[in-house]
């Protein structure tokens, strides 16, 4: 399949968003009928996920799917998730949505990988967010930030503390203090974005272990078309519980 650090060849599309100008990337097929949006974790953005170029490989040896992959910078990518949301993500991911299906693919499968089930998890909320409809979806490591946190930074209650106040404050918008920021993240947060990620119900919270079981019903229930979970192996996120 050839070394990942070689030179590879995209098509890349411009098109419109809430962010205003945004631009995806797609690998295989450009005359593929189908296609396969890959929403990457935190501190990912386009070309940062290895796997997705294999994956596109592979899917050129089977032109029966007619599936090309695409990546797309979000307003999340690379280290600007923590100012970012779940919300933001699904308005870039349905313009691109929207554009595909504008350029005449047929069917749209989004993939997210770590965070990005989140990503596709939040997108099922049609009622919420009047985001274009897909076909399909792909969990592929799915995983609970707020308890893989939790190990690793045993002052996450100071840190959360800290965010409650500000969005009590009406500051939910601005960036923690430095020092509140896990190690782990490494980059600015909003008050907002670090309560969603480690708060016990907050925006991200979709795969911790503790929830209740009728609210995990209910996410699953929105799922109106096929979705397949792919569990990681040896995902070091994974409580051991």
């Amino acid at each position: 399949m050839g070394s990942l650090m070689e030179p590879f060849s995209l098509t890349a599309h411009p098109y419109r968003s809430p962010a205003g100008k945004n631009c995806a990337y797609e690998l295989g097929n450009n005359r593929a009928r189908n296609a396969l949006v890959f929403l990457g974790g935190l501190g990912d953005g386009p070309h940062t996920t290895p796997y997705v170029r294999f994956m596109a490989r592979y899917l050129e040896t089977q032109p029966d799917l007619d599936y090309s992959v695409f990546e797309i910078r979000m307003r999340s990518s690379f280290e600007q998730w923590g100012t970012s949301s779940l919300q933001e993500d699904v308005e870039d991911a349905s313009a691109l949505v929207k554009y595909l299906r504008e350029k005449g693919r047929n069917k749209i499968i989004l993939m997210g990988h770590s965070t990005g089930c989140q990503d596709c998890m939040e997108y099922t909320n049609y009622a919420r967010h009047n985001n274009e409809p897909v076909d399909g979806f792909i969990l592929q490591a799915p995983v609970s930030d707020r308890e893989g946190l939790e190990g690793m930074f045993p002052e996450w209650r100071d840190s959360l503390a800290v965010a409650d106040q500000m969005i009590a404050e009406g500051k939910s918008d601005w960036c923690i203090p430095k020092d509140k920021v896990p190690p782990v993240f490494n980059c600015p947060m909003t008050a907002y974005r670090l309560r969603s990620l480690i708060a016990k119900g907050g925006d991200d919270d979709y795969f911790s272990t503790d929830l209740d079981d009728e609210e995990v019903k209910g996410f699953w229930a929105r799922f109106q078309k096929p979705v397949l979970v792919l569990h990681s192996e040896k995902d070091e996120f994974v409580p051991t519980h």
